[in-house]
């Protein structure tokens, strides 16, 4: 399969916020929020930096730890139903304030939505979710019907251009 057997694709445009966590909820009865958090950098939610809540900034007075779940307290969030009513709300950061990686390593919000392609010039799809299985992420590629799991290996991804938006793979026997 070639690009000209595709149906265009507009431009890939990198996303202005990245996820950082997602409220799961109310904790105790003085705001506090429950986080799954969504950011491996563990500075995220530390007193003083920022996080968007539907586009408008809240500055996080307080954060401590709890079985895995970031327990945060907002500017503007003093009650137990203020918080409660926070549920689902997914927390981001603008993509610039996100702190630079290593060569090779890339957050999830750069991969999401990218084009891939094998090295032999086959089109897989577009990359929908990332499993985490432990020892490495599996990128879930789609197209029309077709589900193929990419591991995120080194001798698998082959190169990565978060300019254009597009991964060049050479996948196991079998994957394909």
């Amino acid at each position: 399969m070639n690009d000209e057997s595709l149906p265009p694709r507009s431009p890939y445009t990198p996303p202005p916020v990245a996820l950082v966590g997602i409220v799961v909820g109310a904790w105790g009865v003085a705001g506090e929020l429950r986080v799954q958090p969504h950011s491996d950098n563990p500075r995220r939610f530390t007193p003083g930096s920022r996080v968007l809540i539907e586009g408008q900034p809240q500055r996080i007075t307080g954060c401590r730890w709890h079985q895995g779940y970031a327990l945060i307290r907002l500017d503007g969030v003093r009650s137990r139903e203020d918080a409660a009513g926070l549920k689902g709300t997914r927390l981001e950061a603008p993509v610039e304030e996100a702190p630079a990686l290593s060569a090779d390593t890339y957050y999830h919000f750069q991969i999401l939505d990218m084009e891939v392609w094998t090295s032999d010039g086959e089109y897989l799809g577009i990359i929908e979710d990332i499993l985490s299985t432990g020892s490495n992420d599996v990128y879930v590629t789609r197209h029309a019907d077709k589900e193929v799991l990419v591991p995120a290996l080194g001798d698998v991804v082959l190169e990565v251009d978060t300019e254009s938006g597009r991964m060049v793979v050479d996948l196991p026997e079998g994957l394909s």
